[in-house]
């Protein structure tokens, strides 16, 4: 039976996903999950129909939430189908990586009914209000307050480091419903972006563009029907959420990160010796990206438990790999790689905004220090 599934994915692939859709995707050509979705072109719209209506962009998600209702078995089997092809992501969308495992986890029937199979079809763009100025590492720390009143919250406080909220629709946000409490006094919430009583500040970054944000609100408004997993119940479901994110930045290839520069820009510029060292390096860097990904295979098919100790080493190993892949680009690039980041766009000064954007990597999610204090502590059971 899976051997039929397989070759009907094949063929499916082959008669969905045009060929423009099999290349390597640049940044500007995403296409990001959202109220007013836009494409690049009509190749990019037609892939992201064709899995949207299969459900493959959530596949193991129920149908009635938009999903392909597929076995985890059937599921990787289209992942690594897809991935032969070299198919483009049809969508990026922080609800199908992170909010949306949390909803099906702990949110009521009717918030799944309302949320999951709007963000399966990428009907929203979500960001994700969980640091604050005074509470980045020590999570539980946030003071952004959530006071009840009626049937709504009143929110006030500040996020930052927010990615893509000054274009998100919505956010999950962590908030304080109990002051007098730190872990059992957070709850969780859904807040619409689109309202008065919020506002955002691009942060500007080295590379000179910036997916970050730091958010405001002032008695911005959460419907109580929006609290996931109950009020100050918010720490567990931020746990888990923290935990497929940590599962998705191991995964960040798929996120549209450029191949290693050229060969005709790696075969110019140095001495003999000097190349061949930069393509053992490389080959090392693709060696240790595909023991990455085979690994994250395998947690997948063992134990919540596994899954989630392994989610902490993977994603310090992969966003490590990833600032190395980004140092390899640069490397190649040899004097080219001297630019200007506000010249005008081109393939060798995106390699240099996103070797600049990379350091921000292995901070993003929890930064590698911070990582390896929990492995430490909790993996090996050492001492602090």
């Amino acid at each position: 039976m899976k051997k039929d599934f397989r070759k009907y994915i094949k063929n499916w692939i082959k008669e969905n996903c045009p060929e423009e859709m099999k290349t390597p995707v640049k940044s500007e050509d995403q296409v990001w999950a959202s109220s007013k979705i836009s494409f690049p072109n009509a190749d990019a719209k037609q892939w992201f129909e064709a899995m949207v209506s299969e459900g493959y962009c959530t596949p193991t998600w129920p149908k009635q939430y938009g999903g392909a209702g597929l076995s985890d078995e059937d599921a990787n089997i289209l992942k690594e189908e897809l991935k032969l092809a070299g198919c483009r992501n049809p969508q990026i969308n922080f609800g199908i990586t992170m909010l949306g495992p949390v909803i099906l986890e702990y949110g009521t029937e009717e918030q799944r009914q309302e949320f999951l199979p709007k963000i399966s079809k990428g009907e929203i763009r979500w960001c994700q209000g969980f640091s604050e100025p005074g509470a980045g590492s020590d999570l539980a720390g946030i003071s952004t307050q959530a006071l009840k009143d009626g049937n709504n919250y009143l929110i006030n406080g500040s996020k930052i480091w927010t990615s893509e909220a000054d274009k998100s629709d919505w956010m999950y946000c962590l908030t304080k419903t109990d002051k007098t409490k730190k872990h059992d006094g957070i709850s969780f919430l859904l807040l619409n972006m689109r309202q008065k009583g919020v506002t955002t500040k691009k942060i500007r970054l080295l590379s000179g563009v910036s997916p970050f944000c730091q958010v405001f609100f002032d008695d911005a408004i959460a419907s109580v029907n929006h609290c996931i997993g109950g009020e100050n119940q918010g720490w567990k479901v931020a746990k888990k959420l923290l935990l497929h994110e940590r599962l998705m930045m191991s995964d960040m290839e798929s996120e549209g990160a450029f191949d290693i520069a050229p060969n005709e820009i790696l075969s110019s510029g140095s001495d003999f010796e000097g190349k061949s060292l930069m393509h053992k390096e490389i080959n090392k860097h693709e060696l240790r990206n595909n023991l990455i990904d085979l690994t994250m295979q395998r947690v997948k098919q063992e134990s919540l438990s596994s899954f989630s100790e392994a989610s902490l080493t993977l994603k310090y190993l992969s966003t490590e790999e990833l600032q190395k892949r980004w140092e390899l680009n640069i490397n190649a690039l040899g004097m080219g790689g001297l630019i200007n980041v506000d010249q005008e766009d081109n393939q060798l000064n995106n390699i240099v905004k996103s070797f600049f954007y990379s350091k921000a990597y292995t901070i993003a999610g929890g930064s590698s220090e911070v990582q390896l204090n929990i492995i430490s502590k909790n993996l090996l059971g050492l001492k602090s």
